[in-house]
Formats: C-alpha cells, sequence, structure tokens
C-alpha cells in the first residue's frame, strides 16, 4: 500500500522562466527513469512542489497536467491529496501504444512484422517458463474454440486470448504490454477474414502450439508460432491488396 511516510525525494532544481513546464515534467521523468522516485511515492502538495521547483502555482499545474496525462502521477485529493507517483499500468500503456501507431499510419504489415516478432519468442518462453495455471488456462480456451467453429465472432475473442494466454505464460510484461497494443490494432484487420475453415486450421495450429509447450519444446513452439503468423500475414496482405468488386 501507498505511504505517506517521508522518504528521500530528489533535490529539484528551479527552472528557468522561458521552460518552466516543461523543464518540471523533464524532471520528474528522469527522476523516474533513474529510480529517484519509486511508484506510489507521495511527492508532496501542488504548494510545496511550486515552491521547490521554484515557479508559480500555475505553472506547476501545468505541469501536473502533463505528467497526470502521461501516467506519470496520480493527483488525489481530500484528506491524502496531493501529488503521488502513480502505480504502473500495462493496459494502458498498451492502448496508448495502439492509438499512437494508428495515429503514425502503420501499416499492416509493419503491424505483423511486430506481431511476429513477439509471439515467437513468446512461444519459446512459454515453453520454457509455463506454470500448471498456465497450462489450465490454455487448455480451456482451446476447449472453448472447439464449440465456437459456428459463432465466428466468439470464435476470433477466445482465439485472442488463446494467443494472449501463451504471452501470459512467458512471464514477460513487456512482451505483455506489446501484445495486446498489436492486437487492438490487429483485431479490426483479421476478424474480416476469418471463415469456417480458417477457424478449423486455426484450431489444429493451437493444438499443435499447446503440445510443443506442454512438451518444454521451445524451438518447437516458436517454430510453429513463426509458420502460423507467416501464414496468417501472407494471406491477410493479398486479401488487403485484391481489388474490392
Amino acid at each position: 500500500m501507498a505511504s505517506r511516510l517521508p522518504r528521500t525525494t530528489p533535490a529539484w532544481t528551479a527552472v528557468p522562466n522561458e521552460t518552466l513546464s516543461g523543464g518540471i515534467v523533464a524532471q520528474i521523468r528522469a527522476a523516474v527513469m533513474s529510480r529517484e522516485i519509486e511508484a506510489g511515492q507521495f511527492l508532496g502538495s501542488e504548494a510545496a512542489l511550486s515552491e521547490q521547483f521554484g515557479v508559480s502555482r500555475m505553472a506547476m499545474r501545468d505541469a501536473l497536467r502533463t505528467l497526470e496525462g502521461l501516467g506519470i502521477v496520480e493527483i488525489r485529493m481530500g484528506a491524502r491529496g496531493g501529488v503521488w507517483v502513480a502505480q504502473g499500468n500495462p493496459d494502458r500503456l498498451a492502448d496508448a501504444l495502439a492509438v499512437h501507431l494508428k495515429l503514425i499510419g502503420v501499416t499492416s504489415g509493419e503491424v505483423f512484422d511486430a506481431q511476429m516478432a513477439i509471439e515467437e519468442m513468446a512461444a519459446k518462453l512459454a515453453a520454457e517458463r509455463r506454470e500448471e495455471a498456465d497450462l489450465a488456462r490454455l487448455n480451456a480456451v482451446l476447449a472453448e474454440l472447439s464449440s465456437l467453429k459456428s459463432e465466428l465472432n466468439r470464435f476470433a475473442d477466445a482465439s485472442m486470448r488463446f494467443h494472449e494466454g501463451i504471452v501470459l505464460a512467458s512471464h514477460s510484461r513487456i512482451l505483455l504490454a506489446q501484445f495486446r497494443a498489436l492486437s487492438i490494432v490487429l483485431e479490426p484487420v483479421l476478424r474480416p477474414h476469418l471463415t469456417p475453415s480458417s477457424a478449423v486450421r486455426i484450431i489444429r495450429h493451437h493444438k499443435m502450439l499447446l503440445a510443443a509447450i506442454e512438451a518444454g519444446d521451445g524451438q518447437e513452439a516458436a517454430r510453429i508460432m513463426r509458420e502460423r503468423l507467416t501464414y496468417q500475414r501472407t494471406k491477410t496482405l493479398s486479401q488487403e491488396a485484391a481489388p474490392r468488386a
């Protein structure tokens, strides 16, 4: 639980007038990166921080709004009010990354390339690190998939959960955040091309992949994942490129 007990904080530097809120943001962000301040740490009130940085309350407030928008700090009201270093939120990171990928106009090919790198590594690590709970989760989703071949929307959701289950089994939070971001971008691209026959192929692939993971064969799990995603990439991109009637 976050504590308000006194702890060492950086000696903030007075910010030149021409930089103001930008300089405050840069210092606090740098302090997070260097671990001078940590998640859940109390930084002080807006008034106290404005005095420490040598800026007006208005400049401090602008900086705090920016930091809050970036997910670096949390501003609380009431008896426990003040400025706190935020707790990490991988889902927020994934959502923000997905939005920015769309804003910069990444292509489906670029997203597939990244997905292949992430999921191939995740499959290898899952075979090496999986725990009983991971295998139980994957087997449960696989059983669900087998009953959904005629309900393609629900099948698509379950198939994505199977892939996420593999990344979860890798026990890599970085891979998980990246996977979730790419999934947000790829899902609307993949869903329209799902058919009953492709659902059968997907289930067959998932069974092979899960068998390799259960056997602890990381190289085979990575190979199966790479083979499947290469096929999916080629098929999807060719369908996107085909002229519309």
